[in-house]
């Protein structure tokens, strides 16, 4: 393959998947900056590949990278500094998505990122597996449990707002 048609697959691989691979490093990464860090990485390692051979599927290709890339840097720096939730819905241009996304990211690690490859970016579970290193059955468990803890933060949530409504009113008398 010429430099000019890797440039052409490398500069179209940008387009379709730019996206995709932003959300996924915001997702795991929790700010703009250390995401874009790991997008640079995930799409020089694209660079690297389409020199020696393109990938045959480079949606999953570039997801499993930048998976990958974003847990290295996690636990690079695990033990350091929380980060704010308004660096991480700042990508997000609707309610229901940040929403979504504050609710997803209130979960424990090994959720929120299936559940984000699931419904996000819309990957089957077996594709998650091979993705992510876990069995099949492990991702399906842990996207059941996921649901049943989104399920229940939403519960409390729709019973705090339904209290709140009352409360005000009995200290107004």
């Amino acid at each position: 393959m010429s430099d000019v048609e890797i440039n052409d697959l490398f500069k179209s691989c940008i387009d379709e998947h730019s996206d995709m691979v932003t959300r996924i490093c915001m997702l795991m990464l929790g700010n703009m900056i250390d995401a874009q860090d790991a997008y640079l990485a995930v799409f020089e390692k694209l660079y690297i590949q389409l020199k020696k051979k393109p990938p045959d599927e480079a949606d999953k290709w570039l997801a499993r990278v930048a998976y990958n890339e974003c847990n290295s840097m996690l636990r690079f720096r695990r033990r350091h500094r929380m980060i704010s939730l308004d660096d991480i819905t700042e990508p997000f241009k609707e309610e229901e998505d940040i929403r979504f996304i504050e609710l997803v990211f209130s979960l424990p690690e090994k959720y929120r990122n299936l559940l984000y490859l699931y419904y996000n970016e819309r990957y089957t579970t077996s594709e998650i597996a091979k993705m992510t290193g876990r069995r099949e059955a492990t991702v399906r468990t842990q996207l059941k449990r996921a649901r049943e803890r989104l399920k229940r933060i939403l519960e409390e949530n729709d019973e705090a707002e339904r209290s709140d409504p009352d409360e005000k009113a009995a200290k107004a008398k």
